[in-house]
């Protein structure tokens, strides 16, 4: 007989026939029915049943408890997952929901088959939950760390006029430097800036020194030195140097934070559930008849359309299709996201190494997802004579947009002031809109404004660097359908108040249009309606000539004039020894031509080009690359800004792939660094073993790994290239090859083997003699006795040994 499958904790597994207690059969009342007489029942008692609605099995097996007047009675889940829907009425005092006491809900108890059968409305069946998510989840693989560190640097050289005498033609040359070491402990980072010219050198200038720690089970990030407090979208983050605690989703690649949208309906009859997401099928599987709900919809920020086919064993369709807005300002119900901080605010950063304010603030930043509808945010800040805060909320507008809103006060030197922001994003039929708007009223600050340094072109004129809070800020952009395939029409309007008055209005449009297959022709313009002598003018056409060769040309209008413009470029690849170029010329009151070409190397990429506006000419060349040291070895390679592999194949020239892209063969070592690795992401470094000798034992062609926070991991396929091992080939006594599938061991070793067709195993770890015991399916055993002798350059092959 069939095995039902219980999905409940409570729920049972049951074989028809074959089930204990007995049920009794002399209870019954108005709505229960019991097949057989039985004594009289005088406790209640737990029954075990298989349930059936409105007599279709639901293929699960229910915990009940029956009374000793007839009555039936389970706990609110199990009920759900049984497909009925408890109500809060039929709760008895012991928390169990009465099935006598459901509306619309009829029920019978069949004792000989164990079955319970209940007859109810759509309105009093729990909709069959279908979680989309549930089928995509897989096991995570755990973060590695190892032991390491990197140097990235980025070197940039430029000459004088190249024509111009009595000049010496180099000007200097100029660096920026990115170092870090890591370990399980954490990642301690250091970035600087250095420079020679005109024969002295610059000295150093320090960027930022950070350690920082990442807990993946907490989702958490600890950071020390030098960051960047948390924010949102009308607060203003600022440099600080202190201690940082911050929520980090990005620490689980698999998790997703937006509220993702369900959708609900009935089936008339068991069918075949179909959902597909922009166009692209996300969950087929069968459901029963009555209602169901699909939740967890895999989706992005922004409109989409969901399509729902249900299918009936006919092969009759009946289709909906469901908009809805999914926005990145939401938070799915119940989740948080927080930072805090303490610290200096940091000033000049990348002219001062150390110019920090002296007084010490404190930054607390929240949002939480009240429920899939509403998220709920918090900031607050505060120090020396200031005190900041402000509560927000987000919210979504139906299936066509989100809104924002928020609110905020200050109170710095007596003084005090107020903020409010709001921020719209809709999209329907191929429109979409964005806008915000934000006032600041009174005297408001906050930490940036009370502790920056604004500079000034002229005493008394507007600062060319303004740190007050905007009075100001208007934005708009409409995005509009166009009649026309492969095109697209915005509008954009910003209108912006300094902190000192200074206005400025820069209204936009731009314009594409896909033409000859790739080809496609563009148009923007802008104007500052502030300033009438700030406009700019660009329309031109791009041309895909080959796969990496692109040519445009385009006129350009300004307050210097009109220019013709002509640009082609080949582009270039990610891989070792790709060569790309581009010449570029304007033509008009002061010609401005360019050339460039670059190549990647294994170990660096280079670049030099030449340029000439109006009469000057230079030369300019930059180098970037990086220095690793990890698993053993030092490695020059290409920039690495996040973390790498040191893949260990252990035989030399042998093809690598990160991706299934080819990055390189392996050294005289067996060794390659794979840069370009996603931190706290599945990432499948792979080999191809064609190189390799016929001999060579090949444990694994693939694997995957999930590196720390920017660090390097060490990825081990064992390759050897004197194995030990042979294609030995286990018989029966009278002949016969031994039964595929059967597993076996060396005698003395831990090392096992699989028996395959033709009763061919491939052992590993052998000796001259040799002794094998095989496992048969009976629970017997046997075993077998050959000699090994390796043969260079060969598969070993022994054929017909028998196992006694």
């Amino acid at each position: 007989m069939p095995q039902l499958r219980s999905k409940g904790s409570r729920f049972a597994i049951v074989v028809a026939g074959i089930f204990c207690p007995l049920l009794p059969s002399n209870a019954q009342d108005s709505q229960s029915q019991i097949a057989e007489p039985a004594p009289a029942q005088t406790e209640r008692r737990d029954l075990y049943l298989e349930v059936f609605i409105n007599d279709v099995s639901t293929q699960l097996v229910g915990t009940f408890t029956q009374f000793p007047d007839g009555g039936l009675a389970a706990t609110p889940d199990e009920l759900k997952q049984v497909g009925l829907k408890p109500v809060d009425d039929a709760v008895a005092s012991d928390g169990l929901v009465r099935l006598d006491r459901l509306p619309d809900v009829a029920f019978r108890i069949d004792g000989p088959t164990q079955r319970l059968y209940v007859t109810t409305t759509n309105e009093g069946r729990a909709a069959r939950v279908v979680d989309v998510a549930e089928s995509r989840q897989e096991d995570r693989i755990e973060p590695q760390a190892g032991y390491g560190g990197v140097l990235n640097y980025s070197l940039f050289a430029s000459s004088n006029q190249l024509f111009e005498k009595d000049v010496d033609l180099f000007q200097g040359i100029s660096g920026g430097f990115d170092a870090r070491m890591f370990s399980p402990f954490g990642t301690l980072s250091q970035g600087f800036i250095a420079g020679y010219s005109d024969g002295e050198f610059g000295g150093f200038t320090r960027l930022n020194t950070t350690w920082s720690y990442s807990d993946p089970k907490r989702l958490m990030t600890y950071r020390a030195g030098d960051f960047v407090s948390g924010g949102l979208a009308w607060t203003r983050p600022v440099y600080l140097g202190g201690i940082q605690a911050q929520r980090n989703f990005a620490l689980r690649s698999d998790l997703v934070t937006l509220p993702l949208p369900s959708f609900g309906g009935t089936a008339a009859v068991p069918s075949t559930l179909e959902v597909y997401t922009q166009n692209v099928r996300t969950y087929t599987g069968e459901i029963p008849a009555g209602p169901f709900q699909v939740t967890n919809l895999p989706v992005f920020a922004g409109a989409g359309e969901a399509e729902v086919v249900l299918r009936d064993s006919l092969g009759r369709e009946t289709t909906t299709r469901l908009p809805f807005y999914t926005s990145s300002d939401m938070l799915g119900q119940g989740l948080l996201d927080f930072s805090a901080e303490v610290g200096f605010p940091r000033r000049n950063f990348g002219t001062e190494s150390d110019d920090y304010d002296q007084r010490m603030f404190g930054v607390a930043t929240a949002r939480y997802g009240l429920t899939n509808w509403l998220t709920l945010e918090g900031h607050a800040e505060g120090g020396e004579d200031l005190t900041n805060g402000g509560v927000g909320a987000a919210f979504p507008l139906g299936p066509y947009g989100a809104l924002s809103v928020a609110v905020a006060g200050s109170h710095h030197d007596g003084r005090t002031g107020s903020l409010v922001n709001a921020s719209l994003e809709m999209s329907h039929e191929g429109w979409s809109i964005y806008g915000r708007i934000q006032r600041a009223f009174g005297d408001y600050e906050d930490i940036a404004s009370i502790t920056a340094e604004p500079s000034f072109s002229d005493p008394g004129d507007f600062p060319i660097f303004s740190a007050g809070v905007p009075r100001a800020i208007d934005q708009v952009t409409l995005s509009i359908p166009t009649p026309l395939d492969f095109s697209s029409l915005n509008l954009s309007y910003t209108h912006l108040e300094s902190a000192e008055g200074q206005k400025s209005q820069i209204v936009g449009l731009s314009y594409s249009q896909q033409i000859f297959k790739r080809s496609s022709l563009y148009a923007t313009a802008f104007v500052d309606l502030e300033d009438r002598d700030s406009f700019g003018v660009f329309a031109g056409i791009s041309v895909p000539v080959g796969d990496d060769i692109t040519a445009s040309t385009g006129v350009e209008s300004g307050p210097d004039g009109l220019n013709v413009v002509a640009d082609v470029a080949k582009s270039e690849r990610l891989e070792d020894g790709s060569v790309g170029w581009r010449a570029r010329t304007s033509e008009g009151e002061t010609p401005n031509r360019s050339a460039a070409v670059s190549y990647r190397a294994p170990f660096a990429r280079f670049e030099a080009g030449v340029q000439q506006y109006d009469n000057d000419f230079r030369a300019t060349a930059q180098m970037d690359g990086a220095i690793a040291v990890a698993g053993g070895g030092v490695f020059a390679t290409n920039r690495i800004d996040d973390a790498f592999a040191v893949v260990d194949v252990g035989a030399p020239d042998v093809d690598v792939q990160f991706q299934n892209r080819p990055v390189g063969k392996t050294d005289r070592q067996g060794r390659i660094l794979v840069p370009g690795l996603n931190s706290y992401e599945p990432n499948t470094v792979s080999i191809d073993p064609k190189n390799l000798a016929v001999d060579a034992d090949v444990p694994a062609t693939k694997e995957v790994v999930v590196p720390a926070d920017r660090s390097g991991v060490v990825v081990k396929f064992g390759v050897s290239e004197a194995p030990k091992a042979a294609l030995v080939t286990l018989v029966e006594t009278s002949g016969t090859p031994m039964e595929a599938g059967l597993k076996g061991r060396i005698e003395g070793s831990k090392e096992e083997f699989v028996i395959g067709y033709d009763g061919q195993a491939y052992i590993r770890g052998l000796a001259a003699e040799n002794a094998v015991v095989i496992d048969r399916s009976d629970g017997s055993s046997c075993q077998a006795e050959f000699p090994y002798k390796p043969e260079p350059g060969q598969q070993v092959a022994i054929k017909n040994v028998a196992c006694r």
